[in-house]
């Protein structure tokens, strides 16, 4: 899982970004906003698909591919395995589930934070 940065941290740096954005003119303002609006995700649907999503499908609404793969994996092999008969498999989805905890109760700031990454670049972008 990423690194959460702690709250005030975050809001302090969406701040800052938005000053810098006020700083643009009207014209990259206009192109700023246009491209932000298509780019950003929200957060409550990151969290719901958390919620009641299984295997990780909420990874792919952040473009995180390589970590649904992983995770979506693990839930397969650990479906087949206790199909099979493996009893061990069960420590399988107690990792995932062990995983996936921090997720699900700190989904809106994981979706926050990606805003923010996408905003920052997009900035830089612009200003370019």
């Amino acid at each position: 899982m990423q690194y959460l940065q702690p709250w005030d941290d975050l809001e302090d740096q969406e701040e800052q970004l938005r000053s810098r954005v006020n700083a643009l003119t009207t014209e990259q303002k206009k192109n700023y906003y246009r491209q932000q609006a298509v780019q950003l995700k929200d957060p409550d649907t990151y969290a719901s698909l958390n919620w009641l999503c299984l295997g990780g499908f909420h990874h792919l609404y952040l473009k995180k591919y390589r970590l649904f793969a992983i995770e979506f994996s693990c839930l397969i092999i650990a479906i087949i395995g206790l199909c099979l008969g493996f009893h061990y498999a069960v420590y399988l989805l107690i990792a995932i589930a062990i995983f996936e905890l921090p997720q699900l109760f700190f989904s809106q700031k994981i979706a926050r934070q990606y805003n923010y990454q996408v905003s920052s670049e997009l900035l830089k972008k612009i200003m370019s």
